[in-house]
């Protein structure tokens, strides 16, 4: 329990009055909560104050023009210029969990790899560490399932409360640009922040890439942290190390141009890569059980971040070799007729051309691809994943993914003016089930877009689907 004073600066007949919770659910409200008037995309959160007050809130927090706080019978109404901000600032303070690390990692693609390799990392190095993310919330001993790569600022700190209390001593979270975007992540204490990469997605969010840019870029910007770790073969890390420079920041950079993390060489052999890095000039050869090259740079990225954090060279690259697949990121799943059957969460251009030239490598025949793009979201990639999977493959198969409240078939359509030589097949079970009995020895089959996901998301509700679990029972 706290009191107002020490969320706001108040007169003094209020500053004592004891606040028991912090809601922006008029449903979740109990007897002294405070309750957030939070507006979204479709709805208006004032609408619920009177819902919230009947629940029993005593503090109600709207948006104005400016800072003010009055009581108006036994209810107390307090004005904010950026409710969402200062629902972050607020919940920092009521739940104020302490770790000795919390990492971000933001970019368009690589995020739920990068902090899945860093919670191994950690753990294997000894630690007990959790991560946050698409993937959902993985800790050492329980993974729990999400919907949202970013929580909201009170699901995350009811999360960090709940890590608390099992010990836990640091987190790896992503940093979507939704979240960034919306204040979630305000107003916690980042040890680091890192910065996978920049190429296009959520411009139905965002509008425009310098709306996107701005929205990472604020991570950086004006959350910071004691260490950037940045992607040296990234044209947008010149403008984080800019930052870096000005705010007086450690910077940590990989990849091949990198003079500090350098990417020397990879060897792709049978299930994994044996990769070549200089380490701030000591050369360091180590075994990486995951397929792609994307999948080194987030390995690169994780070195980078889990050495910021205090863990030796020779820790990180042990843990490394022992690094357990990442669900729904280039997953090999099983075989059919000879062919191998992968699954990945690659849902824009750059991530479909990163998993399908991956595999390119490896793949002795034929290359097919099934894959959709979802509805209510950024419709100008769908020509150019379906221009992309023509380009870099044999065969297209062209599906629905998560449709949502669009017609399925205009997605389609879209997808189809990029690779008019596709096959489509709408409905996503047989579209897999086709792809596979068309499989002969030396194939390879990619199944893209959901990856770990186990539900489809149509206009009429969520349905449980799972790609993975289609493709084991097809290939019994």
């Amino acid at each position: 329990m706290k009191k107002l004073a020490d969320f706001f600066s108040v007169n003094d007949d209020l500053k004592n009055l004891s606040i028991t919770d912090v809601v922006d659910d008029s449903r979740k409200a109990v007897p002294g909560s405070m309750f957030f008037a939070i507006n979204g995309n479709t709805s208006d959160g004032n609408v619920f104050v009177l819902d919230a007050i009947k629940n029993g809130a005593k503090f109600v927090v709207t948006c104005g023009e400016k800072f003010s706080a009055e009581k108006r019978s036994d209810i107390v109404f307090i004005s904010v210029t950026n409710p969402r901000k200062e629902l972050a600032r607020i919940c920092s303070i009521f739940w104020s969990a302490k770790f000795d690390h919390i990492v971000a990692v933001t970019g368009t693609n690589g995020k739920s790899s990068t902090v899945d390799i860093v919670r191994q990392i950690w753990i294997n190095s000894g630690i007990n560490a959790a991560s946050i993310g698409t993937l959902g919330i993985i800790t050492k001993d329980s993974e729990i399932k999400g919907s949202l790569t970013s929580p909201g600022a009170i699901a995350l700190h009811h999360i960090f409360d709940d890590f608390k209390k099992k010990n836990i001593k640091n987190v790896a979270m992503e940093a979507s640009s939704h979240g960034l975007d919306q204040h979630r992540v305000d107003s916690i204490k980042f040890s680091v922040c890192a910065f996978t990469n920049f190429t296009q997605d959520h411009l139905d969010y965002h509008k425009t890439f310098e709306n996107y840019w701005r929205a990472k870029e604020r991570l950086f910007l004006e959350l910071g942290g004691d260490f950037f770790v940045i992607n040296s073969d990234d044209i947008m890390s010149e403008k984080i190390e800019k930052i870096a420079r000005e705010k007086n920041i450690k910077c940590i950079s990989y990849g091949k141009k990198s003079d500090q993390i350098k990417l020397i060489s990879v060897r792709e052999i049978d299930q994994y890569q044996k990769v070549k890095i200089s380490f701030f000039g000591r050369e360091i050869e180590f075994d990486l059980p995951l397929a792609g090259d994307f999948q080194v740079y987030n390995s690169l990225c994780a070195m980078g971040i889990c050495y910021a954090t205090g863990i030796s060279i020779d820790s990180i690259c042990n843990s490394l070799k022992k690094l357990k697949p990442i669900s729904g990121r280039l997953e090999l799943v099983g075989q059919h007729n000879g062919a191998n059957i992968y699954i990945d969460y690659a849902h824009t251009p750059d991530a479909l051309k990163n998993a399908i030239l991956s595999l390119r490598k490896h793949t002795k025949n034929r290359l097919i691809v099934a894959f959709g793009c979802g509805g209510d979201r950024d419709k100008d990639k769908r020509h150019l994943m379906g221009k992309i999977a023509q380009e870099f493959s044999n065969i297209v198969i062209v599906t629905d993914d998560n449709p949502r409240n669009e017609d399925p078939r205009s997605i389609r359509k879209m997808i189809l003016d990029g690779c008019p030589n596709a096959k489509e097949i709408g409905n996503r079970k047989e579209a897999i089930k086709f792809a596979i009995n068309q499989l002969r020895s030396g194939d390879i089959l990619l199944v893209a877009g959901k990856g770990h996901e186990d539900y489809q998301i149509l206009a009429d509700g969520k349905i449980h689907f799972s790609d993975k679990e289609i493709i084991l029972d097809e290939i019994k």
